[in-house]
């Protein structure tokens, strides 16, 4: 039974069979999701930006306060600076 344990085919095809799924699993899937989720946190980023950039355009144009567009997020200490 050692034998065919040993012998190169055996070993090439056992390391074919168990090599692919983890490499996939720890090296491969991790890079593919990091990079979703950076592409999802700038689309994100974007969004906040353009919905401050439309508040200070309507200020430009004179639309009354109670009507602004009012957007949630992290550029609201930046939006005069535009």
């Amino acid at each position: 039974m050692s034998l065919v344990i040993k012998s190169p085919a055996t070993i090439g095809l056992l390391s074919g069979l168990v090599l692919p799924p983890l490499v996939t699993k720890f090296i491969l899937e991790p890079k593919f999701v990091q990079r979703k989720y950076d592409e999802i946190r700038n689309i994100k980023h974007n969004i906040e930006y353009l919905g401050w950039h439309v508040r200070v355009l309507e200020e430009a144009s004179g639309i009354n306060e109670d009507k602004f567009y009012s957007p949630v997020g992290v550029f609201s200490e930046q939006r005069y600076d535009m």
